[in-house]
C-alpha cells in the first residue's frame, strides 16, 4: 500500500465547519495586524489556548475522538509532511526578514520532522516493537521541535532581537502558529497515545 492510498475516514462535518471558521479567523488576525500588535505575552497565550482547545476537542468531542481513533497511525504521522513549509523560514531569514536563530531552529527542525515522517509512512503501520520505538523517537523529536520553535520565538520577542518574528504573526505565515502548530502539537500527543495502545494490544496477544 502506498502513502497515497492510506484509508481515511470522513472528518465530521461539524469539525470541518469549525476548522474553516478557525482558519478564517487566523487569516483575519494576520490581515488586520491584530496578532502582531498584541503585546507580550498575548500571542503566546492565544497559541497556548488554541493548543489546549485542540487537544480537548480531539479528546472530549465523541465524533472527533472517534474519527482520530479510526485514522491509521501512518496518516497521523504523514500529516507532518506539511512541515516542509519550515524551509520558507530559512528563505525569509536569508532575506533579513526573520530572526536567524528562530529560522534555523524551527526551519531545519520542521524539515527533518517532515522528511522522517515520510520515511515512517513508507515503512507502513508500526506493528513491531522496533518500528513503534522508531515512531516514538520520531514523535518525541517532532514534538520537541515545536516546543523549541515556540520557545525560541518567545526568547526573540523578549530580547527584542532584530529582525524578530513579526513575519509569522502576519499574512501569510500567521496560519502556522495560530492554526497548524496547535494541530501538530495535539497530533503528537494523539500519536503517542495510539502507539502506546498499539503496544499494549501487541503485548496482549
Amino acid at each position: 500500500m502506498t502513502a497515497s492510498s492510506i484509508p481515511m475516514p470522513r472528518l465530521p462535518s461539524a469539525a470541518i465547519a469549525a476548522a474553516a471558521i478557525w482558519f478564517g479567523l487566523a487569516l483575519l488576525a494576520g490581515a488586520t495586524g491584530f496578532l502582531a500588535r498584541l503585546p507580550f505575552p498575548g500571542p503566546q497565550l492565544i497559541i497556548l489556548t488554541l493548543v489546549v482547545a485542540t487537544f480537548a476537542a480531539g479528546t472530549l468531542v465523541p465524533a472527533l475522538r472517534d474519527w482520530i481513533g479510526a485514522l491509521p497511525i501512518r496518516a497521523l504521522i504523514g500529516i507532518n509532511a506539511f512541515r516542509f513549509i519550515g524551509a520558507w523560514f530559512l528563505v525569509i531569514a536569508a532575506r533579513g526578514e526573520l530572526a536567524p536563530v528562530f529560522a534555523n531552529r524551527a526551519g531545519w527542525g520542521d524539515i527533518a520532522t517532515a522528511a522522517l515522517a515520510l520515511v515512517l509512512v513508507a515503512a507502513g503501520e508500526p506493528r513491531t516493537a522496533t518500528h513503534r520505538a522508531l515512531a516514538h523517537a520520531w514523535n518525541a523529536f517532532g514534538l520537541l521541535d515545536l516546543v523549541v520553535a515556540v520557545g525560541t520565538a518567545t526568547w526573540v520577542t523578549l530580547h527584542a532581537v532584530t529582525p524578530g518574528v513579526q513575519p509569522v504573526l502576519t499574512l501569510p505565515l500567521v496560519v502556522i502558529p495560530t492554526f497548524f502548530v496547535p494541530i501538530f502539537l495535539a497530533n503528537h500527543v494523539f500519536i503517542f497515545r495510539r502507539l502506546l495502545a498499539a503496544g499494549r494490544g501487541s503485548d496482549g496477544r
